[in-house]
């Protein structure tokens, strides 16, 4: 067999000759020649499963850069366990900020693994990159250590978490976090620190948050305030700056709803049902490392929450005190766009069909603009508290109206 890195020929390509001949992995070696895994890794390489004996148990306290890569491992969500295990996942374009964390993480006896495993669901061959250590030597301290070990450094940390989970979309720093008290920890520290403000969303689960920044200022405040722990890790300050095409992405979900429109002078008036189609665009750059401008199962998890599972085979007029007056796909566009400008700051544009031949198209303010104007009036027409005091609605009192009438004619019989 044929390397084609050193063009030399070899009993096996394997990890061994790879990191030897050219420093690549075999998933690597496997991308740069657009190879299929299931050419290159042989029977006895496949669903290997680790052995505790071949792993350290450490006996030392930790340094301060170990605890704390690994507080912002945990932060980020990346910390996790496999029976006797403790593992760190990592994406093949991120195999490099790995290194960099293992170069910390040797510490507490972590090691680079490369698996292979067939997976059924896909029907081939994968490959998995962790960082892998034994569970008891992240449990605690070891018994002889008798001094205190004080908390690890939190810019450090929060540092750690930005590079492995923050997403910048629109100028606006999302953090993706496990724990509701790690959001509020995170916050406070950069209110406190920098004046950063923070803006907490809904998660995917009831514990999990969306961190956002409330500005694009102060995204880059935060940024700026990390620098010095950013520039250090492989590729993380390029991937928050670096210049790369802008390009729009849509998702398209559907809803099946009722609805009438109060006062329409045709059959609208009547209540009826049908399936709404809605497009939410997204346009914004391509993110380095992802290669993506936002992950489409994202917006369809944001889509489906803010909208969907609202309007979902329910009565428009009845869910929406905002649309209870006029449920139209212009209105519903206006008010679909304030639920989710939130968590798309890079909202683009909305494209709402009621049927396949009637439909709108809706661009609405940016969420900077949204945060100053606030909710759109028309919307909130029949909340509003002046609609009843009207000096107009004495007229409706029947007694303010005989009182209006007898004035009347007291007045006539003095002229």
């Amino acid at each position: 067999m044929k390397c084609l890195n050193c063009d030399h020929d070899v009993s096996r390509i394997d990890d061994e000759h790879l990191i030897a001949c050219s420093g690549l992995t075999l998933q690597e070696y496997a991308i740069r020649h657009c190879l299929p895994l299931e050419l290159l890794v042989s029977t006895d390489q496949l669903n290997q499963r680790p052995r505790a004996a071949d792993f350290i148990s450490i006996t030392h306290v930790p340094g301060e850069s170990a605890r704390a890569v690994l507080e912002g491992l945990r932060l980020a969500g990346l910390l996790g366990s496999e029976g006797e295990f403790a593992e760190i996942p990592g994406g093949i374009r991120w195999l490099d900020l790995l290194l960099w964390d293992l170069s910390s993480l040797t510490e507490y006896g972590f090691r680079f693994c490369q698996d292979y495993e067939f997976d059924e669901s896909t029907n081939r061959v994968v490959a998995r990159n962790r960082l892998r250590s034994l569970r008891r030597n992240l449990l605690g301290r070891p018994r002889d250590a008798m001094t205190p070990v004080p908390p690890p450094d939190f810019a450090t940390a929060l540092a750690v978490c930005v590079a492995h989970c923050g997403e910048l979309q629109a100028g606006y720093l999302f953090l993706d976090l496990k724990r509701r008290s790690d959001a509020e920890e995170i916050a406070a520290w950069l209110e406190r620190e920098h004046g950063v403000a923070m803006h907490c969303l809904s998660g995917d689960s009831e514990e999990s948050v969306l961190l956002r920044t409330m500005t694009p200022a102060d995204s880059h405040c935060v940024l700026a305030a990390l620098e010095p722990q950013l520039r250090v890790m492989p590729g993380v300050w390029d991937r928050f700056n670096a210049v790369t095409p802008e390009i729009t992405v849509a998702k398209e979900l559907s809803f099946d709803s009722a609805h009438f429109i109060t006062d329409h002078p045709a059959k609208c008036s009547n209540q009826h049902g049908g399936r709404y189609v809605l497009r939410v665009k997204v346009r914004g750059r391509i993110d380095p490392i992802t290669g993506c401008v936002v992950d489409y199962g994202y917006l369809k998890r944001v889509v489906t929450r803010e909208v969907v599972e609202l309007f979902d085979h329910h009565h428009l007029n009845y869910v929406a005190a905002e649309l209870a007056w006029r449920s139209t796909t212009e209105l519903m566009c206006v008010f679909i766009w304030e639920r989710l400008i939130e968590h798309l700051p890079a909202l683009a544009e909305l494209e709402l069909h009621e049927t396949p031949q009637s439909w709108c198209r809706y661009t609405g303010p940016s969420l900077a603009e949204f945060q100053a104007s606030g909710r759109n009036s028309m919307l909130t027409w029949f909340q509003q508290e002046a609609l009843g005091r009207s000096p107009w609605r004495s007229l409706l009192d029947p007694h303010a109206g005989e009182s209006h009438r007898a004035h009347g004619r007291v007045r006539s019989a003095l002229s």
